[in-house]
């Protein structure tokens, strides 16, 4: 069972509500928002709500993992190689990078987009439809997992206590 933890300084009780989602199809397993729009992502679908509890769903050709809001839209990620550009979160394109990868994070920040490919590799790009390989020829066995962006760097975890550190020129 989860806990909802509250900074310290969090007067009175919280009003916390559970909501099935039937229109999920299984777990709901990330949830983002940008422009007044959530995105959540479930198994083969993303699901689209205004107000965050009434759900409109998107079909997905693929399993997708994750969804991030970025200055020109969404990105959802997922197995098979997909990544999926949305404007507004309602229209949706499917692009097919490599079917034999399984896109398991995205992470956005200073107008680049990484996605988490898993072992020794990423793909970053500044347009959300062209992306280019970034190996890390140091480490190629890394396997990773995901992150996010902050302080000007992406921070990417990894299996065996490590961290990959991207610096945006």
């Amino acid at each position: 069972m989860g806990a909802l933890l509250l900074p310290a300084d969090c007067t009175g009780n919280p009003q916390v509500e559970v909501r099935p989602v039937e229109e999920a199809g299984g777990s709901v397993e990330g949830v983002a928002f940008g422009e007044g729009v959530f995105v959540a992502v479930t198994p083969f679908r993303l699901l689209v709500s205004r107000d965050g509890e009434n759900w409109q769903p998107i079909r997905a050709p693929a399993r997708m993992n994750e969804a991030e809001s970025t200055e020109v839209g969404f990105l959802a990620v997922g197995n098979a190689g997909i990544p999926m550009p949305s404007r507004d979160g309602v229209h949706w394109e499917t692009l097919r990078l490599n079917p034999d990868w399984d896109l398991s994070g995205v992470a956005y920040g200073n107008g680049v987009c990484v996605l988490v490919v898993g072992l020794g590799e990423a793909w970053v790009s500044r347009d959300p439809k062209r992306f280019h390989r970034l190996e890390v020829a140091a480490q190629p066995s890394l396997d990773i997992l995901g992150g996010d962006f902050g302080n000007n760097r992406f921070t990417l975890g990894g299996r065996v206590f490590r961290v990959l550190i991207l610096r945006p020129k």
